[in-house]
């Protein structure tokens, strides 16, 4: 039975996507949080930021001066595992330092084969790689949360890749993630809705939030999609991991539009709510596996 976190739940602040403060910041959560949880269910938190961290990983690796504020780990850190995995290449018994033991073990197979080349190729190719491999590493976690989490998150990304590739007319097949249903269809079928709209209601969520002309109001709908998405996941589920995962991504969502700008966020999600309202058809038992034929 998972452990239940009574007093860390019972203890959180309530918040709403429409809040325009917060009482506690994620990295102060993840602080306290640390505290509190076991140490296999704090390292599913820290999951939740991997894809931010590989694309700083990649940021340094390719000496490009950038960071994606979402990641937690810093310029310094991956300078160093980096140096770790070169030195791992003269010395493959060299024993893995404490401090990477927490990145998953893709992570170093994907970048040890990149380093292992004459030349750095192509960073899309390494992105893909990396994005390829992690959604497979997801895909088999054992929580439930973050397997349903990031199966919803690369169904966006492939649908959003498939519509802005095909709107724009540029090939998209190449930058779709994954090798099921989903990922055929968009890849093959030439109906305007790629054969999917009735199959699979997170299709024609997002296909209507991309609708939208105001390109900001795409991007809180999409927050909004996500944060309804959650209190559904989590509807039975009150003081286990999956509760304060939930709750976490929540509180990164309303953190990134209050530092975005507190106002505009806020302004522009109440309209987006009015837009969206009671629109989401979300299944009795929420499953954005598409049916089987």
């Amino acid at each position: 039975m998972a452990k239940q976190y009574y007093y860390l739940v019972a203890g959180l602040p309530n918040i709403s996507l429409d809040d325009s403060k917060i009482a506690v910041g994620p990295e102060q959560f993840r602080q306290e949080a640390k505290e509190q949880l076991s140490k296999k269910d704090y390292t599913y938190l820290e999951l939740l930021h991997l894809p931010s961290d590989m694309q700083n990983l990649l940021h340094v690796l390719y000496k490009e001066d950038r960071r994606d504020s979402e990641g937690i780990y810093s310029h310094e850190y991956w300078q160093d595992y980096i140096d770790y995995i070169r030195d791992n290449l003269d010395n493959s018994n060299l024993a893995c330092p404490a401090e990477f033991q927490a990145i998953p073990e893709f992570v170093r197979v994907s970048i040890k084969k990149t380093l292992s080349l004459e030349e750095l190729p192509a960073k899309d190719s390494v992105n893909k790689e990396l994005l390829s491999q992690f959604f497979r590493f997801t895909a088999e976690h054992k929580n439930p949360f973050l397997r349903a989490w990031f199966e919803m998150e690369r169904y966006i990304r492939n649908i959003l890749s498939a519509i802005n590739g095909r709107n724009h007319k540029v090939p998209f097949a190449q930058y779709l993630i994954g090798d099921d249903e989903l990922v055929f269809q968009l890849s093959s079928s030439h109906a305007a809705d790629f054969g999917l709209g009735k199959e699979l209601p997170i299709f024609d969520n997002v296909m209507r939030i991309w609708e939208q002309n105001d390109i900001l109001h795409r991007e809180r709908g999409y927050d909004v999609y996500k944060g309804k998405w959650i209190d559904e996941q989590n509807f039975f589920n009150y003081f286990n991991i999956d509760r304060i995962l939930g709750y976490y991504s929540m509180l990164r969502i309303i953190d990134r539009w209050i530092r975005a700008d507190a106002e505009l966020g806020r302004q522009v999600f109440q309209d987006t709510i009015d837009r969206l309202e009671n629109s989401f058809s979300f299944p009795e038992d929420f499953n954005i596996k598409i049916k089987q034929k």
